[in-house]
Order: structure tokens, then C-alpha cells, then sequence
């Protein structure tokens, strides 16, 4: 799914680094972000609060983890969190949108839950963010889980695809219709993203699932995307502004699912990904592209994971 494969991993076109952490006084200053959350508990259920958050792509919403976040909740017993990343959903846009600031974002979300822990789940850019708040807070993190991405660097294919997808993005903004309901304005946008990504010969085009989950928004006959799109302009002039390199050591148990058919090839990206977490696990999806999470083999490997000691 060439829309969401590019939406979610621009933030993520990093090279490899060995930055060191950035020192307390000059972390970005964080925001409150807007989340939700779900626990399926009975009366015999301990009590623990190590919760699960979900955090999306470049582009999209919480939304994007409907019906997934849901199960997840059912099948471990635990309270999970999707999560709006800074200048997405409805949490607040700011001019600092790098990593770095996203994950100081989450570090401040976790005092919110008043958890001291938490299980990190992140696809493509919210994976970038996963890892790099992993490899900076890693007595904070006690299961961490990336979705088709790699902790730095992208391959020449799937840089390739972003450059363009983002032009596309950009105009879609341009193209929004007025005077309509969300769901029209989702199905005249998907229409006209699969137009132009048969045009361009797009390695695939949107299923219509992402319909329902395109972060569009309508008020008193005006749609907008509900993610700050000055940021793809911004993207387009200088791809450095969203770069954030990660560096450090996570211990814990890690767990990277990739799909196979992804242009982003996380599996030859193995040895750098076991300097970073040596006790990382890598699982490819037969046939999966970008969005993984669409399939029922990455929720049942994901429960597996969670639920084993």
C-alpha cells in the first residue's frame, strides 16, 4: 500500500550515526499528545500498568490502529494506547518535528499514563520514533516492536518513493473538495491517489481500507488533511529537516516485523539493527508490503511476543 508505505516513513530517511544523546538541557520541549485507550479486564484480572502504546506513520492518526488496538487489548489483557504523534490527529502542530522532539513526546505521555514502563509498537515513522526513544530511555521501555523500518537509513527504492509520493501528498491538498461529508472527501482523495499512482506506475495501488482511515477532516463544508501539511512543503525544500539520527543500546526484547515484498528490505539490514538491539528478533511477512499490520500474521506474532516471558 504505496499511500501508507510513504506517509509514514519520510521522518525516517536517516543515516547511520554514532551521535551521542543529546544532553537534558537541549531536549525539545515536549507536548501533550492526544491519545485514547482500551483495557478488556474481568474481576480476577491483576492489575498491572505496563501499557502498550501504538504509534502511526507520517500522514496518518491513531485511527489507523482501528480494529488492531482493539484486539490487542483483548488477547493480552493489558491497557493499550493508540497515540496522535506531534502535528498529526489531534494533537498539537509545531514547528519541531523532528524524531528526537516525538519521542521526548513520549517519554512525557508515559508520566501522563503514570507508567513507568511501557510496550512500544511503531510502524515506519512511529517505529522510527519507537527506536530512538528505545535507545534513549531504555529503563522506560519494556518490549519494543518495529514495523517494517530500519533504526536509520532508507534504500535508494524506497527514498525514491517518497520524493515522489510527497509531491502527490502536497496536492492532494490542493485538489480537497468543499461542500461535501468526510466520507466523500476520503473517497474523491483515494480515488485520486490511485489515479495518479497508476499514472506513475506505482509498484502498487491503495486497497480500500485505507478509505475509512485517511486522517481528512470536514467542518461547515471544508476538508483538510488533519496532519500539518506545511510540513510536506517544508519536506520538499530540505529533507534534512525531519532527520534524526539514533544511536545507543536497547537490551530488551525486540521484535522487527517486515514485509517481504517492502521496498525498505529491513532484513538486510540485520547487523546494524543487532549493534543497536542485540536481542532483537526479525520476522518477515511472506507477500506483505510496507503495511504489515494489515495482516493477521504480524497481530498474531505481535500477541505472541507481547504475552511470552
Amino acid at each position: 500500500m504505496l499511500l501508507l508505505s510513504i506517509l509514514v516513513c519520510v521522518a525516517a530517511l536517516l543515516q547511520a550515526s554514532s551521535a551521542t544523546p543529546v544532553p537534558v538541557s537541549k531536549k525539545p520541549k515536549p507536548v501533550n499528545l492526544s491519545y485514547a485507550c482500551l483495557r478488556v479486564t474481568g474481576e480476577s484480572d491483576k492489575k498491572e500498568d505496563v501499557p502498550i502504546l501504538l504509534l502511526h506513520g507520517l500522514g496518518m492518526s491513531k485511527e489507523s490502529w482501528m480494529g488492531i488496538y482493539q484486539l490487542l487489548a483483548l488477547k493480552t489483557n493489558k491497557r493499550v494506547c493508540i497515540v496522535d504523534l506531534r502535528n498529526h490527529g489531534d494533537s498539537p502542530w509545531s514547528d519541531k518535528a523532528d524524531i528526537a522532539a516525538m519521542a521526548e513526546d513520549i517519554k512525557h505521555l508515559l508520566g501522563t499514563l503514570k507508567a513507568e514502563k511501557a510496550i512500544v509498537l511503531g510502524h515506519s515513522m512511529g517505529g522510527k520514533v519507537a527506536i530512538h526513544f528505545a535507545l534513549t530511555y531504555p529503563a522506560n521501555v519494556e518490549k519494543l516492536i518495529v514495523e517494517d523500518m530500519r533504526p536509520n537509513g532508507l534504500t535508494p527504492r524506497a527514498l525514491q518513493e517518497v520524493q515522489g509520493f510527497l509531491f502527490l501528498l502536497k496536492k492532494t491538498s490542493e485538489i480537497m473538495p468543499e461542500a461535501v461529508n468526510e466520507k466523500e472527501a476520503k473517497q474523491t482523495i483515494f480515488k485520486f491517489l490511485n489515479d495518479q499512482l497508476a499514472k506513475l506506475n506505482a509498484s502498487e495501488l491503495l486497497n480500500p481500507k485505507v478509505v475509512d482511515v485517511l486522517p481528512i477532516r470536514c467542518k461547515k463544508g471544508k476538508c483538510e488533511w488533519k496532519t500539518n501539511i506545511q510540513l510536506v512543503s517544508l519536506i520538499l525544500k530540505d529533507f534534512q529537516t525531519l532527520l534524526t539520527e539514533s544511536s545507543g543500546r536497547y537490551d530488551g526484547p525486540t521484535l522487527f516485523v517486515y514485509g517481504t515484498k517492502s521496498p525498505f528490505k529491513v532484513n538486510e539490514d540485520e547487523s546494524n539493527i543487532k549493534k543497536l538491539f542485540p536481542n532483537a528478533k526479525l520476522v518477515g511477512v511472506e507477500g506483505a508490503s510496507h503495511m504489515v499490520h494489515i495482516r493477521e500474521e504480524f497481530v498474531d506474532e505481535v500477541i505472541r511476543f507481547i504475552n511470552g516471558k
